[in-house]
């Protein structure tokens, strides 16, 4: 009966802190605001969730710490736990307001790994798979611990990519560890009681955090979840195994996302992409709610399994889900290579966000092309470009760029200074970027291009397909012919530009379009 009130205590608790930390983070507008490549949600979404867990989680904990001292554990234990957690809660609130550089966010969780070392937990023996015990050393035990929870708080953080995923996972295992701890052969009444606890406040939270989600877990939540599964884990007789085949797949997702960020040339820890599984499921099509489910499928299968095998058979299932991972990478690498080549020539990131996203990004490997000296100055030039390569690094989109040469630009319209916006100057303009644009695509062996150019209604778009085609036909290349509502799109793209708050140009770029 403890279990199940304090339980549901943790879940009313959590329901009640949520609502109150949501107002909290509009008054002080610690808010999450839409990003048009990695965060797909419409509108600024409240960022301080972790608050609401470490609330919820700890004040539970402390109304039942009288059963919290039935085991080996002493306060001292405890008290190391709730200040670690403490720690990434502080660090966490401070990056979600004020966007910590990556040396600052990493104190945190330092501190937190350290704290719970410091604070005396260990691990005396971990079992052998094929029989047995490995017994480990203080040192060893104390930097494998340090190791774990550090990498078990950068998982969580890696996965908050959708809505209520890192905490319908972290759910899934605090569950799994309370069956396990409250089972004949495991009984531990203390872990049991902190296991469930945890899942109370993960349940009620997910009410406000699944899919449409009305509060995010921010950098302080993402970071505790781990922890506080990371921690239960060690502290529950070395449920290592258990851990890792319920944060099994994306713990091997973080890794892959890590070896994929080195070989590309780019630091796993400041570069961020949309190539973490959960965005690729959503990329294939899935919806967020089946590409979260997925995730859960897969914790809860693996997780449920640990209670029916010993650990040899834990062994064989964590080696199982490396070939399911292995496989999932094996089937997105083939699947790109099955993608149609496409060179896009960008004119700026407010024509190119909406397009790539929901018109190309499914269809085509796209490289995409700034190439735009019709820009009548430096300045403005590497204004656009800023945006541009900031939508490619989120995209994960290769990106080719023009150096800018305005001076030749101005040759190739010369005379032409006095045409209307619109007239004989804009189709040289077109030409000249979409020849630049073919030659490129037929030089790297691209077969098909085009242009964000389409976007706007203020370029003639019967000119720019004319133009596109004849380069094609003469270059052996395809201009595509896309099926959309030119109004819609341009509608979309603004709306979309207005909320990623990103910088857009009052003008077409030339000298001569603001006369």
């Amino acid at each position: 009966m403890t279990y199940f009130i304090s339980g549901l205590v943790a879940l009313l608790l959590s329901v009640y802190f949520t609502i109150r930390v949501k107002k909290l983070s509009f008054r002080f507008n610690i808010v999450d605001k839409p990003d048009f490549a990695r965060k797909i949600h419409q509108k600024p979404i409240p960022l301080l969730g972790g608050l609401a867990v470490f609330l919820a989680y700890f004040l539970t904990i402390f109304l039942f710490r009288k059963h919290l001292l039935v085991g080996d554990l002493s306060i001292n234990h405890w008290a190391s736990f709730a200040l670690g957690a403490l720690f990434l809660l502080i660090g966490g609130i401070l990056d979600d307001k004020y966007n910590l550089s990556p040396k600052w966010q990493f104190i945190w969780p330092i501190l937190a790994s350290l704290v719970v070392v410091l604070g005396g937990v260990s691990i005396d023996k971990i079992s052998n798979p094929w029989g047995s015990f490995l017994f480990l050393p203080f040192w060893i035990s104390s930097v494998f611990i340090f190791l774990w929870i550090l990498g078990m708080t950068y998982t969580t953080k890696l996965l908050d990519g959708l809505d209520g995923l890192a905490s319908g996972v972290s759910a899934i295992g605090a569950l799994i560890i309370f069956l396990f701890t409250i089972s004949s052969k495991y009984y531990q009444p203390d872990i049991a009681l902190a296991s469930i606890v945890f899942f109370g406040v993960l349940l009620g939270f997910l009410i406000f955090n699944f899919n449409p989600a009305k509060i995010f877990l921010g950098e302080s939540g993402s970071l505790l979840l781990g922890y506080i599964l990371g921690v239960l884990a060690i502290i529950s007789g070395g449920k290592i195994a258990v851990a890792l085949l319920v944060m099994g797949l994306p713990i091997l997702d973080v890794l892959w996302t890590i070896i994929r960020r080195m070989f590309s040339g780019k630091n796993p820890f400041k570069h961020s992409d949309r190539g973490h599984l959960h965005h690729r499921l959503i990329d294939l099509g899935l919806s967020q709610k089946q590409a979260v489910l997925f995730f859960y499928f897969v914790s809860g299968f693996f997780g449920f399994s640990a209670l029916f095998l010993q650990s040899r058979g834990k062994f064989w299932a964590l080696l199982g889900l490396v070939f399911i991972m292995v496989g999932i990478i094996i089937f997105f690498h083939l699947l790109d290579k099955k993608k149609n080549k496409l060179l896009l020539h960008i004119c700026c990131a407010p024509c190119g966000a909406y397009l790539i996203s929901e018109k190309l990004l499914k269809k085509f490997d796209i490289t995409l092309y700034f190439y735009n000296s019709n820009i009548n100055n430096l300045e403005e030039y590497q204004k656009r470009l800023f945006w541009v390569e900031k939508m490619a690094r989120n995209y994960n989109l290769k990106l080719e760029v023009e150096p800018y040469n305005h001076v030749s630009w101005l040759d190739k319209v010369r005379g032409m200074e006095s045409e209307p916006e619109g007239g004989a100057r804009c189709s040289v303009c077109y030409f000249d970027r979409l020849e630049k644009t073919a030659k490129l695509a037929k030089e790297k062996g691209i077969n098909n291009f085009y242009t964000t150019l389409v976007t706007s209604p203020y370029k003639d778009y019967e000119r720019i397909m004319e133009i596109g085609n004849k380069l094609a036909k003469d270059n052996n290349l395809n201009f595509l012919n896309l099926d959309f509502d030119r109004s819609d799109l341009y509608k979309k793209s603004v709306e979309l530009a207005k909320k990623e708050d990103f910088y857009r140009q009052k003008y077409c770029g030339c000298e001569f379009s603001r006369k």
